[in-house]
């Protein structure tokens, strides 16, 4: 049996706890390192730091430090915010690190950088050559929902018309106001809050590989962007969301293939359960619709702490469930990615819909599996 993996954890943030708080419970993996962004946490302990006892391994502020670490992988993940472009400073890291010899799994973006371009392509796999190293994006939307479990569903389809996937999230107990403010809330209708750029990014992404992954190109992508409004104050956990300011979102995002709008993905997330559509439920749960022929798939679920105990949270932990679906994806493709041969690693399943099955060998030709 191998030892256990040795992980980084870069960026402590509402993901980055979530995923200390796995890595400590597994035997398969030691934490070696943790990257903070915030000065207040360096030298702390990080399980401490989370309320569960000592860990052994002190936070620091010192990117260098956790550069030159012997690590067999990074769990990275800077700030949403963070330029995931071809010469940011997010990009210049991730490049770093794999030179180093590390491999690199990220929520933050690069699920598909092709969409960005050749160059962006280029420089991320050069720096995977250079280190003996692989870079994964994942997460739960974009990672799991789309090209993985939407993918699956096609299984059963040998032509689709259409495909349409909904995310719901309620954000009343996100406990970072950045992760907040950054999402808009609290902010003045006539502000264009971070989540726009990210999303047109993230889920852009998502969209083009999804549809990639079924041998399909894309056209270009459209959007839909609607914010809701308070129709009176709401205190959250870190912040105060006045009367007549953004108060939640309701996105949708288009993949256009032969002139038509082929897949849809709408993100609903509030605050308010009156600014959902009638018949939505509260929570964090998902919609898939794919038209097919012979046979269309209609597919809900729902994120929980427990589906036994019709738990939303455990007792002592209120990290929302999407949360947890957004890292635990990183930890469990962690052997994947260090097994895989240089460059960038994608999600591949088997036995879905492409268009036509002589071209099911290869969706996505010269890429790294």
């Amino acid at each position: 049996m191998r030892p256990p993996y040795r992980v980084v954890v870069w960026g402590p943030g509402v993901v980055g706890n979530a995923l200390i708080r796995e890595i400590l419970k597994k035997p398969e993996l030691e934490l070696v390192g943790v990257l903070a962004y915030n000065p207040e946490k360096h030298d702390k302990d990080a399980g401490e730091y989370l309320g569960l006892g000592p860990a052994g391994v002190r936070m620091t502020t010192d990117q260098e430090a956790i550069v030159a670490l012997d690590a067999d992988c990074v769990l990275y993940c800077p700030w949403m915010s963070a330029a995931v472009a071809l010469d940011s400073e997010a990009t210049n890291m991730a490049c770093r690190l794999l030179e180093s010899g590390k491999n690199v799994i990220t929520s933050i973006g690069w699920w598909y950088p092709a969409q960005d371009g050749p160059t962006l392509v280029e420089k991320l796999r050069a720096a995977c050559v250079k280190g003996n190293s692989s870079l994964h994006a994942t997460g739960v939307n974009p990672g799991l929902l789309n090209e993985r479990l939407v993918v699956a569903l096609t299984g059963a389809s040998t032509s689709i018309s259409s495909i349409t996937v909904q995310e719901v999230s309620d954000n009343s107990t996100i406990e970072s106001g950045d992760m907040l403010r950054g999402i808009g809330y609290g902010l003045p209708p006539t502000e264009t809050p971070l989540i726009e750029n990210v999303g047109d990014r993230g889920y852009g992404e998502t969209l083009v590989l999804t549809c990639a992954l079924l041998g399909l190109p894309v056209e270009r992508i459209e959007s839909e962007k609607h914010y809701f409004i308070a129709r009176k104050d709401h205190q959250l956990i870190p912040l105060t969301v006045p009367k007549g300011t953004i108060a939640g979102l309701n996105f949708r995002y288009h993949a256009i293939v032969d002139g038509k709008r082929f897949m849809t993905l709408e993100e609903l997330w509030y605050i308010d359960p009156e600014d959902l559509p009638a018949g939505t439920s509260r929570g964090d749960h998902y919609a898939v619709a794919i038209e097919g022929e012979p046979v269309s798939v209609k597919a809900e679920f729902e994120l929980m702490a427990s589906a036994t105990e019709n738990l939303r949270f455990r007792p002592g932990d209120d990290t929302m469930p999407a949360y947890y679906a957004t890292a635990v994806p990183m930890i469990q493709t962690i052997p994947v990615v260090c097994a895989a041969a240089p460059g960038l690693v994608y999600p591949r399943t088997f036995a879905h819909f492409v268009p036509d099955l002589r071209n099911f060998h290869d969706p996505l030709p010269g890429e790294a599996r």
